[in-house]
């Protein structure tokens, strides 16, 4: 009996024992192969610290879950391997981008506002060719400076825009001048000077009334011829002939009105007879035609005219004659008898018609 209790305790001592030794040298005398592993047997409290490797990782099996949060460092990302959908859209901030590496075609068509423009930064170059219309330009704010020589054309000038203070002194000429400008308000007075005024520009219409005094008149201006004689000259003719002495040759510039004014002494043999008188403007006869010079002498009673020389005159005209060369001359003739002429003139003024 007490044999049998001793052979019990010593196998179950010994049983103890091989169990142990099972469990503690067992892995190491026999290893554990995957295939005495059951399925989904090892879970995480049976891995040891730093136990699963990248090899006992299998491809492509790692997810979101796995991964601890923040355990993707830069070291652990490949290059080139955060793509755009990885990236959560708005988190990337100023402090993310390397300098210089938003390029222009990485900004979006209408993406750059004026925010985000720094104040004072673009330049002439950064401008495309005639992208400054009117609209961006400020008021006031194209100076002098900013406008290239000769580069404000008419067209560019608002109608009454250019005031006196914007012409140069002394810089318009004739050509600037509009036809008819130039009316008498903006004439100053006393401005017109001989100069100004062109030969035969002042009419009777510009004078005013009672304006033309005499010391206004050129010499000449109104033309007066003469002619005289005092010699002696007689004639018994009935027909017309000159009488010498009593003739000038004029030169008329214009149209003109001819006042002939005649006077001399004469006396006739006969006092019965006459002296007839009249005044040619070349080849026609001055108005009123012929006149008698002398008076004819009666007998009255007893008492008898003694026929001595007397002083005679007589006024002839001829209107409008044309501009051009005559001869004024004085023509007699006698009724009968013969006739006398002593001391004579001849006067022609001539006025403008």
């Amino acid at each position: 009996m007490g044999k049998a209790v001793l052979i019990v305790v010593l196998a179950a001592i010994v049983s103890s024992v091989t169990t142990l030794a099972t469990i503690f040298a067992g892995p190491y005398l026999f290893p554990i192969t995957a295939d005495q592993i059951a399925d989904n047997a090892v879970i995480a409290t049976k891995l040891a610290n730093g136990s699963v490797t990248s090899e006992k990782i299998l491809d492509g099996t790692l997810t979101a879950a796995d991964l601890a949060d923040s355990a993707i460092i830069t070291t652990k990302l490949a290059n080139g391997s955060v793509t755009s959908a990885k990236i959560l859209d708005g988190t990337l901030t100023a402090v993310d981008l390397k300098d210089g590496a938003i390029i222009t075609l990485k900004i979006a068509d209408g993406a750059v506002n004026s925010e985000k423009i720094s104040d004072g930064t673009i330049t002439a170059t950064d401008l495309a060719d005639r992208t400054i219309v009117e609209e961006k330009i400020a008021d006031a704010a194209v100076t002098t400076a900013k406008i290239r020589d000769s580069a404000i054309v008419t067209v560019k000038l608002a109608d009454r825009s250019v005031t006196s203070a914007k012409i140069l002194d002394g810089t318009i000429v004739a050509e600037d001048l509009a036809t008819g400008a130039i009316i008498a308000a903006k004439i100053a007075n006393g401005a017109v000077t001989t100069e100004k005024i062109a030969d035969g520009a002042v009419t009777k219409a510009k004078l005013a009334d009672r304006s033309v005094t005499d010391n206004k008149l050129a010499a000449q201006a109104v033309p007066v011829f003469a002619a005289s004689s005092l010699s002696e000259i007689s004639t018994t003719s009935t027909s017309w002939v000159d009488m010498t002495g009593t003739s000038v040759t004029l030169t008329l510039n214009r149209t003109s009105h001819l006042l002939i004014l005649f006077s001399a002494e004469a006396m006739n043999t006969n006092s019965s007879e006459r002296i007839e008188v009249e005044a040619l403007v070349g080849t026609s006869t001055a108005s009123p035609g012929s006149v008698y010079l002398t008076p004819t002498v009666v007998q009255s009673g007893t008492h008898t005219h003694a026929l001595e020389y007397g002083s005679y005159s007589y006024n002839f005209y001829r209107l409008s004659v044309p501009a051009g060369t005559y001869t004024v001359k004085m023509k007699w003739r006698v009724s009968d008898d013969k006739g006398y002429i002593a001391t004579r003139s001849l006067i022609v003024i001539a006025f403008p018609a």
